[in-house]
Order: C-alpha cells, then sequence, then structure tokens
C-alpha cells in the first residue's frame, strides 16, 4: 500500500510521520505538485493522497481510495477529479491556537498595542499614559463579541472570550444551542440583527457556495461604526472591495485579517494578498495565513494524520470523515 504526500506541507507532515506510520505502507513525497506532470507513475499506484489540493489537470489517481488533508478546508480538493467512492478526510488541531490569535487581535486593538508600544519605543512618548493625563484606551470586558460559525474554533474563541467578561452572540447555519459562556445563537439569516449588536465580530465560518460573499457592502454597513472585524476563515467571506472601502472610509473600525483573496505561487512568491492596499491603512492588522500555525498545532495535525493513514491500514473507521466522492 503506498501513500503520496503531495506539495510542501504534506511533505513537511510526511518527514514529521514517517516513523509513527505503519511499517507496510510505503511513502512517496513530492513538494512541489508540478513534478508530478512528469512523474505520472506517483500517482498512478497511490492508494492514499496527503494533500490540501487536486486539480483536474494532474495524472490520474485511480487506486486511491482515500484522500488525507492536511488542512481543514477541502475546497482545493476537485472531488469531481478523483474516482468514485474516495473517502475525504480533514486535519484539525489549530483550534486553540487560532482561539489565541483572535483574543489577541481583540486586546491589541483595544488597548492601542502597537501605537503605543511604537511610539514609546521610538520617541520616548509618554503621551498615553496617566503620567501625562494621556486619554485612557479601551479594553474588551464588558463588550459584545460576534462570532459567526460555531464549529471547532468558533466554539473555542467563544470560551477564552467568555472568560475575560465578554458578552458572546454567534451565528449559525445549523441550530446550535446557547451556553457554555454564548447568550444566544442566531440562525444565519439572522445575521442583520446580529451585526449591530456586536463590537467585534469574528468570521469562523466554512466557505461555501451559502457563505461565500457573506459579508458585502450592505452587511458591513450594518456594523457598528468602531466595530472591529477579525477573518480567519477565509477571505472569499468576505467582498474585498468593500471591505478596502468600508475600513479606507472608516465605516467600520478597524479588522485584523489572517486570510485573503491571493495567495503566492512558484512564480510569485512575495505576491500582495489583495488587490488593494490593506497594507497602507492604519487600521488594518495583517498576517499571512498563520493565525493557527503554532509548534502545538502542527505537532497535534501530525499526530492525527498519522492515527488516520493507521486506521486506514488497518481497515478500521476513519476519523475526520468530511464526505465521500
Amino acid at each position: 500500500m503506498k501513500a503520496l504526500f503531495l506539495g510542501n506541507v504534506a511533505a513537511d507532515t510526511a518527514n514529521g510521520i514517517k516513523d509513527r506510520l505503519p511499517s507496510e505502507l510505503r511513502v512517496e513525497i513530492l513538494p512541489d505538485p508540478r513534478d508530478l506532470i512528469g512523474r505520472p507513475a506517483a500517482a498512478a499506484d497511490a492508494d492514499i493522497l496527503v494533500t490540501n489540493h487536486w486539480r483536474a489537470d494532474y495524472p490520474p489517481a485511480p487506486r486511491v481510495r482515500l484522500v488525507q488533508s492536511v488542512a481543514t478546508g477541502i475546497e482545493l480538493i476537485d472531488l469531481a477529479a478523483l474516482p468514485r467512492g474516495v473517502a475525504i478526510c480533514n486535519a484539525f488541531g489549530h483550534e486553540s491556537a487560532i482561539a489565541e490569535y483572535v483574543l489577541m487581535a481583540m486586546l491589541v486593538w483595544s488597548h492601542n498595542f502597537r501605537e503605543i508600544e511604537g511610539a514609546f519605543r521610538v520617541h520616548s512618548s509618554w503621551r498615553p499614559s496617566w503620567v501625562m493625563s494621556g486619554a485612557p484606551h479601551g479594553e474588551i470586558l464588558g463588550k459584545t463579541v460576534g462570532i459567526v460559525g460555531l464549529g471547532r474554533v468558533g466554539r473555542e474563541v467563544a470560551r477564552r472570550a467568555a472568560a475575560f467578561g465578554c458578552r458572546i452572540l454567534a451565528a449559525n447555519r445549523s441550530p446550535r444551542a446557547a451556553g457554555d459562556g454564548i447568550a444566544r445563537v442566531f440562525p444565519l439569516d439572522g445575521l442583520d440583527a446580529l451585526l449591530p449588536l456586536c463590537d467585534f465580530v469574528v468570521l469562523a465560518i466554512a466557505l461555501g457556495p451559502e457563505t461565500e460573499g457573506l459579508f458585502d457592502a450592505r452587511r458591513l454597513a450594518l456594523m457598528k461604526p468602531s466595530a472591529f472585524l477579525v477573518n480567519i476563515a477565509r477571505g472569499a467571506l468576505v467582498d474585498e472591495a468593500a471591505l478596502y472601502d468600508a475600513l479606507r472610509d472608516r465605516r467600520i473600525g478597524g479588522a485584523a485579517l489572517d486570510v485573503w483573496w491571493q495567495y503566492p505561487s512558484a512564480a510569485e512568491p512575495e505576491r500582495r494578498p489583495s488587490r488593494y492596499p490593506f497594507h497602507e491603512l492604519p487600521n488594518v492588522i495583517m498576517t499571512p495565513h498563520c493565525s493557527g500555525w503554532t509548534d502545538g498545532m502542527v505537532a497535534r495535525r501530525w499526530a492525527e494524520v498519522a492515527e488516520n493513514l493507521g486506521r486506514f491500514v488497518r481497515g478500521e473507521p476513519l476519523a475526520n470523515l468530511v464526505t465521500i466522492t
């Protein structure tokens, strides 16, 4: 039995879990998916694909029965390009790391941390302090946090924000009960009623046909002028131009963006994350899709992938099954 690890993240995973895989599982690693075009045999005899992307123009993989994603989202896997009956599984382990990032962004924003630390470091500015009778900065105690998507990440954000004394509201596609620190759960079609209530809005919902462009100009206009948006889900949930305009014109207070509309490629490794100059806006915190990329997350995710490959080889039920082609 053979597993093909395709792509740089899959290659790192393979090198990290080799000693935990069943001895009868043969491993092939292709860090650059472009090499697959010249090596069709790598896919032709694979029983397992470990990757977070698969395209219709890749060589056929007629024997494959499991695609184990090295990410949570599977939107880059073309299911129609796979044989029938293939199990598609994803991987987690990122929930606590991303929840920490969300709380960090909320705290950094509320406490004016970047501005105060930068001015004090460079100019020895005491102006924001009580020493100089400076204007007090904010805090997150008592603020209302709206979480769009109550999956694993959303629930971890809710748990941590509640511990900081925030009021938690949420919206979700499927029914969820309130409790565990969450005051009220709206249906997704009740999002318009949720947004005007929130000081922070956290996007933690999966991308799909019903959520693409979920935050357009109309929905952004429903947010408080002081509200802060945190997107750790997918860039395409938000209308790119509408968000840039809203931030530039201060129709919302600010945003922390960890997911984007444009990503690097081999031909353009330093590609800008957007067609718009978000980097010029002082009210935007920008990170390169790394909110969940912690040492703890890597260890947890590698363990999940190794365990699931072992389950497949042993003929046991698979974990984190998303769908079957």
